[in-house]
């Protein structure tokens, strides 16, 4: 333990450290732990785990400004209705007896961090931290009604970030002294990510600079606050839920691997809005791609939008054919309207209309997409001006359009229609016409 690390822990008073430890209070007690990436090993389901019954809705939530006030309602759950209101919950596992549950903020990408903006409502302290007590009177279950998101301007990140750091450093020492002191035997002091060689002899520290960190730790603070928060994404989040177990004396020392909900978006931020094509100007096109679309659509973020072209198998339900259309970032027009041209079919020699599926794509937030809307590919028109039709179609006998038909035959080998022979009887005034040229 350094210098400024024994003046800090012995700045805090007992009666601090006793609301960390003793099951009589509510503390932020998630100050304790470090949240774990993806390496974390799995939980044993054969012993007590914490798990998530229902997530958050992912979309249509506003975080609010400290100066907009509260927000009106709680976060809502997945299943969440205008008729039937449900919120997030969760159940610990494997277990039964009291169980102190509690819920930070934390970054939406991994490995995941503390986050910035806090949470507000019942059971929510000053640091934005919610803490909630449950037991078998409760099922092992807890839900959250009325949590709401209170958001942090951008250039005040890196400030809370580094005074959340500070705080964490500070309450570690001090609660890890004071365990290490008082309860050593019933605490495994490693589940809390730390080294338990610490030094719990009372040492001499000046009193005057017992509420201060030593400058280089303070400027490691300030570095790492200004790491996360240049890459700390503003207008989403992730729900943490840890859960601490009693030891043999009380104190809720014990704590479960962590779970953490799906990203909670942002309502005011454009890559929150549902992606969705309202609109397109033409439903099909040539096979051979190139046709100019009009396509309208809700908010969409010009350099995190694709139009997915695809054709899917029935029955696997796999791509059997995909391709996007073409487009530039400039051919988005104030984020409702995007122009592009369609791709080329993979088969550019059918000679039937092939119906296909288009959606809209974010490039980033896992692939979210739209719902999709069918689009016709039609053969291709080698013959514009039909001329091959032309030449093909059969011309008809100008007797086809006589009434009567042809009976009545009368010798000649010529045909009558009404008792007139056209064989004999042409002839004859063609005769006739020759001789006497003033009649024609």
């Amino acid at each position: 333990m350094t210098q400024s690390e024994q003046q800090v822990g012995s700045a805090l008073t007992e009666s601090m450290l006793n609301e960390i430890i003793q099951p009589g209070y509510l503390p932020d007690i998630s100050a304790l732990h470090v949240p774990l990436g993806t390496n974390a090993e799995e939980p044993s389901y054969t012993e007590p785990y914490l798990e998530i019954l229902e997530q958050p809705k992912p979309r249509g939530f506003r975080f609010r400004y400290p100066s907009e006030g509260p927000s009106h309602g709680g976060l809502p759950g997945q299943f969440s209705t205008s008729k039937s209101k449900s919120y997030p919950s969760v159940q610990v596992n494997n277990y039964q007896g009291p169980c102190r549950i509690v819920v930070t903020l934390v970054t939406k990408d991994e490995p995941y961090m503390l986050h910035a903006h806090s949470l507000t409502g019942k059971n929510a302290n000053e640091e934005g931290v919610v803490t909630v007590q449950v037991g078998p009177d409760q099922h092992m279950t807890a839900s959250f009604p009325n949590l709401g998101i209170q958001h942090v301007t951008k250039k005040n990140v890196v400030k809370v970030l580094m005074d959340r750091f500070i705080k964490w450093q500070t309450l570690q020492n001090a609660t890890f002294a004071k365990l290490s002191e008082g309860i050593k035997d019933g605490v495994d002091l490693s589940l809390f990510g730390v080294n338990t060689a610490i030094n719990s002899n009372k040492l001499g520290f000046d009193k005057n600079v017992a509420l201060s960190v030593a400058n280089q730790e303070a400027a490691k603070s300030r570095e790492y606050a200004k790491q996360q928060a240049a890459a700390m994404d503003l207008s989403a989040v992730r729900l943490c839920f840890q859960a601490y177990l009693p030891d043999q004396d009380g104190n809720f020392t014990r704590p479960l691997k962590p779970v953490y909900s799906d990203a909670v978006l942002d309502s005011k931020a454009p890559s929150a809005s549902q992606l969705k094509i309202c609109r397109m100007d033409k439903n099909s096109g040539c096979v051979t791609g190139g046709d100019e679309i009009y396509l309208l659509c809700d908010k969409v973020q010009k350099d995190d939008i694709e139009i997915h072209f695809y054709e899917m198998d029935d029955i696997t339900g796999k791509y059997t054919w995909e391709d996007l259309g073409k487009f530039s970032p400039c051919d988005v027009h104030r984020q409702f309207a995007i122009v592009f041209k369609t791709p080329p079919y993979w088969n550019i020699a059918i000679e039937r209309p092939a119906n296909v599926l288009v959606e809209l794509r974010r490039k980033k937030n896992g692939g979210e997409t739209s719902e999709p809307v069918q689009f016709t590919y039609q053969p291709q028109l080698f013959d514009k001006e039909a001329i091959g039709a032309k030449r093909r179609k059969t011309v008809p006998h100008f007797t086809e359009f006589l009434s009567g038909g042809s009976s009545g035959a009368t010798g000649g080998g010529g045909s009558s229609v009404s008792g007139f022979n056209f064989s004999a009887d042409f002839l004859q005034q063609g005769v006739f016409l020759t001789q006497n040229p003033s009649n024609m």
